[in-house]
């Protein structure tokens, strides 16, 4: 009996100081695992590809603007069509956001992204950039001031005052962008990192380029559901690291995006003052859709996203993202389409944030290798040029768009590496 009662007592106070065990967090900001690792990364995994087993053997069924803003991870299925449609975002929720996101390159120069994100208040968040090879690199005639512009009430579609055009033609398949206004060089974009807030300087010798284009994004493949098809793998991992409690799963709860992604081509007509194209523009292209009631770019500590495609036909996107004080100090995912179109989840990325940037001096050339399925990808990465500007309602961090070649198992690549610093406290 007094071995038992011994035994139990010793095996409590073991547990009692493997919970008290404080590890610390590298570079002060990110977590470090626990004894406990292992058993929290077995048990969301099991938690996290259960939920996605449960929501994809259930019909779609269509949702309401307001399921469509909230739920949790890796449990939704979701009617495409109500993915799609514009989102009228709820009036007690200010911070809430339906945003589109398109990127596209190819091998003859030419790299561009269009962000719109709808807040309340007609008020969109837009950052646009456009590389034309011999020609330069242009901005929106409002980014080297301000990412917050005036938007068009519209059911259906995303308009900015100053000319910008997104719509869906069918759902997954067709969209279309268009544009007619002002341009400026992309020099003009020199946003004083250190200080929060929209930029009062302007250059007098920035001059407005009056510009157009027409665009048609065309689908690759299908898109690719963060929800539903995500790696269990790679979330339990990021999960399994972060101290538990109660209110850390509320907060997963409460800031539940909808978010999916999808490859496709983007081609059109470009004018920029005297220049036109002489034929349709063909580039490879992302998009994304994220649906949100509650999107604050403040609390993003610092991101990288890096998405490209190769000349084989594969298309990569690879993401790790900081939120320390939310809930993630270091999340990771991305996934891969295959040239026969087959979507894999990306299971792990090799870069370790405390190492990578975190001096906010972001490398201009750099490697890095992850692992989808079987396989894995070893990659070196190339900047060519970089656009940076300030970000969010608040505009209290700022994003470098990093225009890139890529070389994956050696075959060549375009893309972006998008990276974001918030600008205090960091």
């Amino acid at each position: 009996m007094f071995w038992f009662i011994f035994f139990t007592l010793f095996i409590g106070f073991v547990l009692w100081l493997l919970l008290r065990y404080d590890p610390g967090k590298t570079a002060g900001v990110y977590s470090r695992p626990t004894p406990f690792y292992p058993i929290k990364y077995a048990l969301m995994k099991f938690v996290i590809a259960r939920r996605q087993k449960k929501a994809l053997a259930s019909q779609q069924v269509e949702k309401s603007d307001g399921e469509l803003v909230t739920g949790e991870f890796g449990g939704n299925k979701r009617n495409i069509e109500e993915m799609e449609r514009k989102t009228k975002l709820p009036n007690d929720k200010p911070r809430a956001g339906d945003c589109v996101f398109f990127n596209a390159s190819n091998a003859n120069g030419w790299w561009l992204t269009l962000g719109m994100a709808q807040r309340p208040n007609d008020v969109i968040n837009l950052f646009f950039t456009l590389k034309v090879p011999g020609l330069g690199t242009f901005v929106n005639e409002e980014l080297p001031h301000t990412s917050n512009v005036k938007a068009i009430p519209s059911d259906s579609e995303y308009l900015t005052e100053s000319g910008f055009r997104v719509k869906c033609i069918e759902p997954m398949r067709k969209w279309q962008i268009s544009f007619e206004g002002n341009l400026v060089p992309a020099q003009a974009s020199q946003p004083d990192i250190t200080k929060t807030g929209p930029s009062t300087t302007q250059d007098p010798a920035i001059k407005p380029i009056t510009s157009h284009f027409e665009l048609e994004w065309t689908n690759y493949g299908e898109y690719f559901d963060f929800d539903t098809e995500i790696s269990p793998e790679i979330i339990a991992r990021s999960l399994a690291l972060e101290p538990w409690s109660k209110q850390l799963f509320e907060t997963l709860k409460a800031t539940h995006q909808t978010h999916y992604e999808h490859f496709g081509k983007l081609s059109g007509i470009f004018g920029i003052d005297e220049f036109q194209t002489p034929e349709k523009v063909e580039m490879m292209s992302m998009r994304d859709h994220t649906i949100t009631s509650y999107r604050n770019w403040s609390q993003i500590r610092r991101y990288i996203i890096i998405t490209y495609h190769l000349d084989d036909g594969t298309c990569i996107s690879t993401t790790l993202v900081s939120m320390p004080e939310t809930v993630f100090s270091q999340l990771q995912f991305g996934y891969v389409v295959t040239p026969s179109l087959e979507k894999i989840p990306v299971d792990s990325i090799d870069i370790k944030l405390a190492n990578f940037g975190e001096n906010k001096k972001f490398p201009k050339k750099f490697n890095y290798s992850f692992r989808a399925g079987s396989k894995t990808y070893d990659v070196r990465v190339e900047v060519r040029d970089l656009v940076r500007f300030k970000m969010g309602l608040d505009e209290a961090c700022y994003v470098e768009e990093n225009m890139c070649e890529f070389w994956v198992n050696d075959v060549k690549g375009y893309g972006f590496t998008e990276v974001e610093y918030r600008i205090e406290p960091y």
